[in-house]
């Protein structure tokens, strides 16, 4: 594979359309797994010695019975805050899809211009070899004139020779031009957009695990959101 081949070689097909990953389908579309709240005091008290007063027995019901009612309308709090959580996670992963599809395009467009410049160097440079050979047939025909040539002869010889030195010299500038600006697409420029896709590409693996129920934050309170 060429080098212009290989900055444009960007998966790109979980970056379309909705909400995808590579190889695991439409994460929107998972199964939805009925939340757990994590409540280590309801089971606490569930797992108790059961009180032999009845007074006690009926504090260890109430007590539980609130904890239930209380869990249920957290619960129904914390669906919201997470489908809120996941309707805001879901824009932002659309966004870095179309970010990383951006980036590709860009990254494309600079193959391309890799390719015509590259073109365009090698056009300068045998340019420049031209104009060298031409000014090397001047001087040698300079060389090789008779001792007895005309004033003439030797002053348009001498002509050849700035003529072709002048012409040698702008394309010796004009293929170091295009050569310099090269090494900055390449060392430069394309490391430079190729860090950023990286950059870029990361960002959306890190919100599509989010999606598929891998939030860090999430699973430190042992609540996992599919």
């Amino acid at each position: 594979m060429s080098s212009i081949a290989r900055i444009v070689s960007v998966p790109g097909a979980r970056f379309s359309g909705s909400v995808t990953h590579a190889g695991d389908g439409d994460v929107a579309a998972q199964p939805t797994e009925k939340l757990k709240l994590p409540d280590g005091t309801f089971a606490f008290l569930a797992a108790l010695p059961r009180p032999k007063d009845p007074a006690d027995q009926e504090e260890l019901k109430l007590l539980l019975g609130e904890r239930f009612e209380l869990n249920k309308r957290t619960l129904r709090h914390v669906e919201r805050r997470l489908a809120e959580w996941r309707a805001d996670l879901e824009k932002k992963h659309e966004e870095a899809k179309a970010a990383v599809r951006e980036q590709s395009a860009v990254i494309e467009k600079l193959a391309a211009k890799l390719y015509e410049d590259t073109q365009a160097w090698v056009s300068a440079d045998n340019t420049r070899r031209q104009a060298e050979s031409a000014a090397g047939v001047a001087e040698r025909e300079f060389q090789s004139l008779s001792r007895f040539a005309s004033k003439k002869e030797i002053s348009e010889a001498e002509r050849r020779i700035e003529l072709a030195t002048i012409k040698c010299k702008a394309a010796e500038k004009n293929a170091g031009e295009w050569g310099a600006h090269l090494n900055t697409l390449k060392v430069i420029t394309v490391p430079a957009e190729q860090k950023k896709l990286a950059a870029l590409m990361e960002a959306e693996l890190e919100l599509a695990a989010q999606l598929e129920g891998r939030d860090p934050d999430m699973a430190k309170f042992g609540i996992l959101q599919r």
